[in-house]
């Protein structure tokens, strides 16, 4: 089942009831937003911490257990990561579709020539991470071994009508470890499709999907469907009529 998890990048209401993050995997709390502090009270773990680098957060550096996120590219966190190993690094890349390029093209025969769509371009990806295709960054990743990326598909986000699944399908096809997605996702139905779909190691959502719903309709959502149970078989005798038989 696909972890769910909760981006924490504004304080949250302060009539928030804390029992209503139970049963989340946990919390993606930005530093700038929260203290250590701040969390205890939540019913879920901080697993993950964006916008922190080694020394500039005291409160937080002592705190081993949760993920530091990048976004500055796999390089970066590759050297923070060798620099740092007693803590876990996680690098989010930013994901774009790639927009469609056009060239000139020749008719035969007529001498007539007209722009056509470049079809490497259509349906592309390419992640900010040096503006390279989504396939190169996601090999690069697995060369400096990376276990785990967080993916952001930034068109679907700003878009709000789902979850990039053709975006999904095509990074589990290049990169076979842990990936976490997001961006999109503003219903629970959405969270149905990434699971009939298979789902991702985890789904990171945002506090407005929270507002509109509640954890335990996104965690139902996200429970793949059971197959139907057959009933069991139970033997059929047939006892024949012995005078129609013999008549």
């Amino acid at each position: 089942m696909t972890e769910l998890l909760l981006h924490l990048d504004q304080p949250l209401a302060p009539d928030l009831d804390p029992a209503a993050l139970d049963g989340l995997t946990g919390l993606v709390v930005d530093v700038g937003c929260f203290a250590p502090m701040h969390c205890l009270a939540l019913c879920a773990p901080v697993v993950a911490l964006c916008g922190t680098s080694p020394g500039d957060r005291p409160d937080w550096d002592d705190k081993l257990t949760p993920l530091r996120v990048v976004d500055q590219g796999l390089e970066v966190c590759a050297r923070l990561r060798d620099a740092h190993p007693e803590r876990a690094w996680l690098p989010r890349l930013i994901v774009d579709r790639q927009a469609v390029s056009y060239r000139m093209s020749n008719y035969r025969g007529e001498g007539f020539k007209f722009f056509t769509p470049d079809s490497a371009s259509i349906q592309g990806y390419r992640v900010t991470d040096g503006d390279r295709p989504l396939a190169a960054a996601l090999k690069r990743a697995q060369e400096l071994g990376f276990a785990r990326l967080w993916l952001h598909a930034r068109d679907a986000a700003q878009q709000g009508k789902g979850l990039d699944l053709d975006l999904l399908e095509r990074a589990q096809r290049d990169f076979p470890e842990k990936l976490w997605i997001s961006g999109g996702a503003t219903e629970p139905r959405h969270l149905e499709n990434l699971t009939r779909e298979g789902g991702a190691t985890g789904l990171v959502i945002g506090t407005e999907l929270l507002a509109r719903t509640d954890i335990a309709t996104l965690l139902t959502a996200l429970t793949p469907l059971r197959a139907p149970e057959t009933l069991p078989e139970t033997p059929v005798q047939v006892k024949l009529d012995a005078a129609a038989v013999t008549g």
